[in-house]
């Protein structure tokens, strides 16, 4: 952490689940120091997720990585008077609670600021802070759902389908994190906190892509397209001799020049139908088809041989096990080993960002409920010893 792009910065993280837990993590790669609170006895929800490895969820794992846990219980009356001594000193607040709670809590932003005008409240929600969906409970595949991302997933003669993983979570995250750091770079210059409300629902409508603007602009409705790319023509996956799937992406003209002189096909290209884009479009089928004939003959490795030869995107498609064992990926160290402190050396996923002087690192595994008590308590909080015991026999901590 000591070189960290965040090193100093001080983040109170009051979320659970994903979407908050995945902004703070990336906060806390990049070296700022992350007090994860946590309700006393239970912790964050996601903790009783399966699946576990030696009692412990892999979920939660996944998430928390970087960050020191205390415990602290919301109800007791003294719990506020605590928070607020952390927010005092804090740059960072984030939560992600339904619309309208951290009011409930005695945490209204207003408030907040007052206390710290410095302070930075990052808010994700599912529909985000006002509107008319703003009291409603929201789930990532409600936002999937609601947003049109799954009705746009999937084969044209099929239902809808979701994404493979909780992607409107970790869209949020991602982007509450932008704002986190928008709104910290802003704070220099005004020398002022601000509120940054992020909602799954608009993080998933973002993800739509150009929908929005064919619509209203060309009256076109957004329809599923399967494995098809949307916007050149061949590219999608193709059948191989010895049973694998080939992604293969000819769809751009020089591509698709190449493709047909490997295929000795090059009386195509004479076709304006065939050599340019905008013809390949009324084509899609006759494209596919050249394509397969090809693939169903050679094998996976002789196809993605041939096509790295010549400079065509291709790749197979990995299952996760396949995924987790590949040199790219592990070069790159998102598959790494990390020392815990429980299990030692175990591998899990690494800090996506790159950076040449303050790379992000993996400081600390999740931590356990209620681990950095003590830590915080006494060195940050200037508790007593006794104090701190009687804290616990309260019921407080």
């Amino acid at each position: 952490m000591e070189n960290g792009a965040l090193k100093g910065l001080k983040i109170i993280d009051l979320s659970r689940v994903i979407a908050g837990p995945h902004c703070t993590m990336i906060l806390g790669d990049l070296g700022a120091d992350i007090i994860k609170i946590e309700k006393k006895g239970e912790g964050d929800m996601s903790r009783g997720y399966a699946p576990y490895y030696r009692g412990e969820s892999t979920y939660f794992m996944t998430h928390n990585r970087n960050k020191k846990s205390i415990t602290l219980d919301f109800r007791h009356p003294k719990a506020l008077d605590i928070l607020y001594s952390l927010i005092k000193n804090a740059d960072v607040l984030v939560e992600n609670f339904k619309a309208g709670t951290l009011e409930k809590m005695g945490l209204a932003p207003a408030k907040l600021l007052e206390c710290n005008p410095k302070l930075v409240i990052t808010r994700i929600s599912g529909f985000g802070q006002d509107g008319p969906y703003a009291d409603r409970p929201c789930f990532d595949a409600v936002a999937q759902s609601l947003s049109g991302l799954m009705d746009i997933t999937g084969f044209p003669d099929g239902d809808p389908t979701m994404v493979g993983t909780y992607v409107c979570d970790l869209t949020s995250g991602l982007y509450a994190a932008i704002g986190t750091l928008a709104a910290l770079l802003a704070r220099e210059h005004t020398g002022k906190g601000q509120v940054v409300d992020i909602s799954l629902l608009d993080c998933a409508c973002g993800l739509t892509h150009s929908a929005i603007i064919n619509y209203y602009l060309l009256g076109q409705v957004t329809k599923r397209n399967g494995n098809q790319d949307r916007a050149s023509w061949p590219a999608t996956f193709y059948p191989t001799k010895d049973g694998r799937l080939a992604f293969i992406h000819a769809g751009q003209d020089p591509a698709f020049a190449k493709f047909c002189k490997m295929l000795g096909r090059e009386d195509l290209l004479s076709d304006p139908e065939f050599a340019h884009l905008t013809g390949r479009a009324n084509h899609i089928q006759e494209c596919d088809t050249l394509v397969a004939s090809w693939t169903k003959e050679h094998t996976l490795k002789e196809i993605l041989d041939a096509c790295e030869a010549i400079g065509i995107p291709c790749s197979r498609v990995n299952n996760i096990e396949e995924m987790a064992h590949d040199e790219q990926l592990i070069y790159r160290k998102m598959i790494r080993p990390v020392e815990d402190s429980r299990f030692g050396t175990i591998t899990a996923s690494g800090p996506v960002i790159k950076m040449s002087d303050t790379n992000p690192d993996v400081y600390c595994t999740a931590p356990r409920l209620g681990e950095h008590n003590h830590l915080i308590y006494h060195q940050e909080l200037g508790f007593t010893e006794e104090e701190i015991k009687h804290m616990e026999e309260e019921g407080i901590i």
